[in-house]
């Protein structure tokens, strides 16, 4: 295995290295000086009598997330941004091999046949309940576990993930880049990491994942869209004739002060991740990726209503001059960054996006939530400038509990028409 570090790339891995150490003792030292005197035990609320505190019963049956070792799961969600709903199921058994060492294994399928399948061994009880850097393809706007209480704990273990994405999009690189370019490529491939997870206390963990990622670009199967190799010259696209394996290392440190992590209403969340990815084959395709994520919320007017406010950055570092390759590059559009915009539809280097809600509740169970999103994306992080931003206002209709957000509809519209964004969990 080749290991070829520049000088320029090492400046960038050791500012990001002692960015997140000067972070992580600050934070540290905020948090063993304050304790555990945070409030973890939630009031319990009286039991209402009548069909309505049969049906809140029932809600809660529904919505509360399952402490069990062992036992069966349906899944709901997405597979990825654009891959539309999807369902499966996993299965769970945490001390299968003794006390604290067991296994868990799932799968999703979209009805727009996306697919990805997980297996995972090792030391798993507290993996819900500690901070979790997600794959080295995930994108930007979910890198995360963000939706799930925190407690304190480790989880050690290994996994493997198998991806099939048959419909992913490219329109080219840049600002600049075409809506009529549109094309379709398949995506698919194995990732076996080491992961271990570190809850210092119920606001601050740190997470650290490497291991193989090895993807490959094939014809897509979207017989409404040119494909990727008609469309695009390969050849002088970063990654487009041949994908190399990338052994990846990466860390991610937050701090969350949130009290409901699944629907947000108090609190901060502040998260720091930086990867490194390590081609086998291509040195010029080398790169390292910083990404900064930090959300807030307020309730300024009434107990109903909260501001909910975002900021994401995230930039590629290369030593070669090149771009990342394409089928890795960040992206503005979809539900996890502008929802006006088609998934992937603005594609380089860096990005920063901002977003601003305000979630009203109209019903105990139902919330109302216009929205702006504002970003832009660039091919350096230094070009990163407020001019020729893309804006994506909208509106919100949340299925939610007092604690967890069910079901989402969101409608967005953008210079580029209108969109209609349906999800599970919150937005951020």
């Amino acid at each position: 295995m080749r290991h070829h570090w520049g000088g320029r790339r090492s400046r960038w891995v050791a500012f990001a290295s002692s960015m997140l150490l000067a972070l992580t003792t600050t934070l540290v030292a905020q948090d063993v000086e304050r304790g555990e005197s945070r409030e973890t035990a939630e009031t319990k609320k009286q039991k209402e009598g009548g069909f309505r505190g049969w049906i809140d019963k029932r809600v809660r049956s529904f919505t509360e997330t399952s402490d069990r070792e062992k036992g069966l799961t349906p899944l709901f969600g997405t597979v990825t941004p654009g891959s539309g709903l999807a369902g499966g199921a996993g299965y769970k058994h945490f001390n299968a091999f003794g006390p604290g060492l067991g296994y868990e294994v799932g799968g999703m399928v979209s009805f727009r046949r996306y697919q990805e399948y997980s297996a995972a061994i090792g030391r798993l009880n507290a993996r819900s309940s500690t901070v979790e850097l997600d794959t080295a393809d995930r994108r930007v706007g979910s890198l995360f576990n963000d939706s799930s209480k925190k407690a304190p704990g480790s989880a050690l273990y290994v996994e493997a993930r198998y991806r099939d994405y048959p419909q992913s999009i490219y329109y080219g690189s840049g600002l600049t880049s075409l809506k009529t370019n549109r094309a379709d490529y398949s995506l698919s491939g194995v990732s076996v990491e080491g992961v271990w997870q570190r809850q210092f206390n119920s606001s601050l963990g740190i997470s650290v994942r490497g291991g193989l990622l090895d993807l490959h670009v094939g014809t897509g199967t979207n017989s409404a869209l040119v494909n990727f190799e008609e469309r695009f010259a390969a050849a002088t696209i970063p990654g487009g004739l041949e994908q190399p394996r990338f052994i990846t290392l990466g860390a991610g440190l937050v701090r969350d002060s949130r009290l409901h992590p699944g629907a947000p209403d108090d609190g901060t969340f502040i998260g720091l991740g930086v990867r490194r990815f390590t081609a086998d084959a291509a040195a010029d395709l080398d790169f390292t990726r910083i990404t900064f994520d930090m959300r807030a919320y307020a309730q300024p007017i009434t107990a109903r209503g909260v501001i909910a406010v975002r900021a994401l950055l995230s930039s590629d570092f290369t030593d070669s001059g090149r771009q990342t390759p394409f089928y890795l590059q960040q992206s503005l559009g979809g539900g996890d960054t502008i929802r006006g915009l088609p998934t992937h539809r603005f594609q380089d280097q860096a990005l920063y996006v901002l977003t601003s809600e305000y979630r009203w509740r109209v019903h105990r169970y139902v919330e109302v939530a216009p929205f702006v999103d504002v970003g832009k994306a660039a091919p350096a992080l230094s070009r990163l400038t407020f001019d020729s931003l893309k804006v994506g206002p909208g509106v919100a209709v949340r299925l939610r509990t007092d604690h967890r957000t069910l079901a989402r509809l969101e409608w967005a519209t953008s210079s580029e028409g209108y969109r209609i964004v349906v999800g599970t969990g919150p937005s951020f």
